[in-house]
């Protein structure tokens, strides 16, 4: 019996030195900490060639984030949230179309007994035994809806030498089914510039600094030359204001009647008109079978001198 305890207990102790953490041996010194014997169990070690060796896991390759298309949906507005009071929907009223905007139509050109451009060149003389001075050359175009006409009168020959001169007249506007609406005329001489500007919505005409009110058929110095071809007057007197450029005066044309005027080309039938303007006169001969400006032109200064011009050739073309 005591043999079977020795044995236990050599037992016991041996189990406590291999499982327990830490176990203290008895000894004669109380006051000094006994020796400690620690146990660690340790895994027995691999054979030599079981052991794997250790890589990196290879990093999967990096792909560089692609730009994403534009969304090309409509945005989706967020749903409301749960127990929020919304507005409550307003009724989306049908836009209407505007109105067509009337295009008003294009303007007609209107119909007149004037060829679309023309020419015509004259002698001018001086007294009544026909010393040529100078020439004047008329030219015109229109497209029906609106016209320029020029004049340049200028000296030649012995005139040109003594006494050079050249003046230049210019008119342009509208054309209606009632003849010529000019808005602009020009007269260039050698010592100076006149003008004249048309505002038919104001029905004014300004010039040298100042405005007078003007009526329906006014004329410029130039323009009024067509406007009584166009008018053709048979008989008794008409009413023109003419703007000169200097100041606006009322010319009153008077019929004298058919008279026969002899050119370079022949003898021709026209209609004699006169008119006065303070102590000059001036009398045009217009042919009834010729379309574009008077074949004669006189003028009679105040002291009583007499400069004609006579039409040498005369070149009227349609448009083309």
């Amino acid at each position: 019996m005591p043999f079977v305890l020795a044995l236990a207990a050599s037992a016991l102790i041996h189990a406590a030195a291999l499982l327990g953490p830490g176990w203290a041996l008895p000894g004669t010194h109380d006051n000094e900490p006994p020796p400690t014997i620690e146990a660690v169990l340790a895994r027995p070690p691999l054979p030599q060639e079981a052991v794997a060796v250790a890589r990196p896991a290879p990093k999967p390759p990096t792909e560089k984030p692609r730009r994403q298309p534009a969304a090309t949906s409509p945005v989706v507005a967020d749903a409301p949230a749960a127990g929020v009071p919304q507005p409550a929907p307003q009724a989306v009223l049908p836009v209407e179309a505007p109105p067509p905007v009337a295009v008003p139509p294009a303007p007609t050109p209107a119909s007149i007994a004037l060829p679309g451009k023309g020419r015509v060149r004259y002698t001018i003389t001086r007294g009544e035994g026909g010393f040529v001075v100078g020439q004047a050359t008329h030219t015109w175009e229109h497209d029906g809806l609106t016209y320029k006409l020029q004049s340049v009168t200028e000296t030649t020959g012995l005139a040109a030498v003594f006494k050079p001169a050249r003046v230049v007249q210019s008119s342009q506007g509208d054309v209606t089914a009632d003849g010529l609406t000019p808005r602009e005329f020009r007269h260039e001489r050698v010592n100076g510039l006149d003008t004249a500007s048309f505002d038919w919505t104001r029905r004014v005409v300004a010039y040298a600094g100042r405005e007078d009110a003007i009526a329906a058929g006014a004329q410029d110095m130039l323009s009024m030359y067509y406007q009584l071809v166009l008018l053709a007057p048979k008989g008794g007197a008409l009413e023109m204001p003419i703007a000169t450029g200097r100041k606006l005066e009322n010319y009153r044309f008077e019929v004298l009647g058919e008279e026969a005027v002899a050119l370079p080309s022949g003898e021709r039938r026209a209609m004699r008109l006169r008119t006065r303007s303070g102590n000059d006169t001036i009398e045009l001969w217009i042919a009834a079978d010729m379309r574009g400006l008077p074949l004669k032109i006189r003028f009679t200064d105040r002291k009583g001198e007499i400069f004609d011009q006579l039409a040498q050739d005369i070149d009227p073309r349609e448009t083309q």
